[in-house]
């Protein structure tokens, strides 16, 4: 649309308005539908641009040595008190003391932690708002939401921080005592058994039919919103079996509140050296491992998520989180973020493999 003229009569056809109201003389007649610039003006807006381009790169790197000048979220898409929520505050807690600024943990619960996510997704790319992501979070996402965690336009990788088995636990009233019985208990009661996760779609769900399909047996998944609430009704008897995450599960273990079964990893955990595979107790070739990472939106700037991965990678040599993490029956590992990439990207071809094998229909 041309100017109007000062009169507010007809517009003026080769000026443009200035700011302040004026009209220019920058821009000359308009031909053909569209406005041909005057060499001055041309010049000016290349120059701008140039200029703009070359600034944004010396922002983040300049951002990034004052990073961080004010607390950070990290987003929690589970409950308080689950193996997500615990591992962030463990690791938020030591990354705070190293930036000088505290890291908020924002527990936002929601089934296969989606809320947390979109949340994350749309953040200002600044640093300041940061997303704990576990495996169970990306197979969901994959498969269940048919919005796969987009580790390019969406998010950015930083580090991952643990790798640790999912146990299989239940309640100590019931009769079993390892794998066989577990397996032979839920074959003589097809159909009345049932056993909780974290979510249509996670970890705990598809290691749980995992186990269903190589075992032949049936039992009645109960979903949660987080590890915690299906812990409790494991221990309450509503549910009898649930694949938890050790961090949120020994605790429980150790107070005689939960009976542990076995480990879900292919060899036995460095941390939990007594407990046996669910490979070796009577399914041979099961194998399911859990991680947790942390990312940010993406168009991050680079300096801050390399400064954040330095950060991440002393904190996870700390030898307060080393057996903070042990404890739980997890090990730390850090990433670069081309390798959580790389991880996030195997995950969901893995577990989409399985799902068009078995014919599972996540609902």
């Amino acid at each position: 649309m041309l100017p109007a003229s000062p009169a507010g009569g007809k517009p003026v056809a080769g000026r443009r308005m200035e700011s302040d109201g004026r009209i220019g003389n920058s821009a000359r007649a308009v031909q053909g539908g569209f406005m041909r610039l005057a060499p001055e003006g041309w010049i000016f807006g290349v120059s701008a641009c140039l200029a703009f381009t070359a600034a944004v790169p010396f922002a983040s790197a300049a951002d990034a040595e004052r990073y961080p000048t004010r607390p950070i979220r990290l987003l929690v898409g589970f409950n308080p008190g689950g193996g997500t929520d615990i591992t962030a505050r463990v690791v938020g807690d030591a990354v705070s003391e190293l930036l000088g600024q505290p890291i908020i943990v924002d527990n936002r619960p929601s089934a296969g932690g989606v809320f947390a996510r979109k949340l994350a997704a749309d953040a200002s790319p600044d640093g300041y708002t940061l997303l704990m992501l576990s495996g169970s979070q990306v197979i969901g996402a994959s498969l269940i939401h048919k919005e796969p965690v987009d580790m390019r336009n969406t998010f950015a990788a930083i580090s991952q921080l643990t790798s640790q088995p999912y146990l299989l636990t239940t309640n100590p009233s019931l009769p079993v005592k390892n794998v066989k019985e577990m397996i032979a208990y839920a074959k003589s009661r097809p159909g009345e058994l049932n056993y909780g996760s974290t979510g249509v779609g996670s970890m705990a769900h598809l290691a749980t039919e995992l186990f269903k399909d190589m075992a032949k047996i049936d039992m009645v998944h109960v979903p949660y919103k987080g590890a915690s609430p299906g812990l409790l009704d494991l221990m309450r008897g509503q549910i009898q079996f649930l694949f938890a995450s050790a961090t949120s599960s020994i605790p429980h273990v150790k107070a005689g509140r939960l009976k542990l079964l076995a480990a879900s990893s292919a060899t036995r955990s460095a941390q939990l050296p007594d407990v046996p595979t669910v490979a070796e107790s009577g399914l041979p070739g099961f194998d399911v491992t859990g991680w947790y990472a942390i990312v940010a939106p993406a168009r991050t700037p680079k300096p801050i998520i390399e400064k954040l991965n330095r950060e991440i990678a002393q904190v996870l040599k700390m030898q307060k989180v080393v057996d903070k993490m042990a404890a739980d029956g997890a090990d730390t590992r850090h990433s670069t973020p081309a390798q959580l990439t790389a991880l996030v990207a195997e995950e969901e071809a893995k577990w989409n493999k399985l799902v068009k094998a078995t014919g599972l229909v996540l609902q």
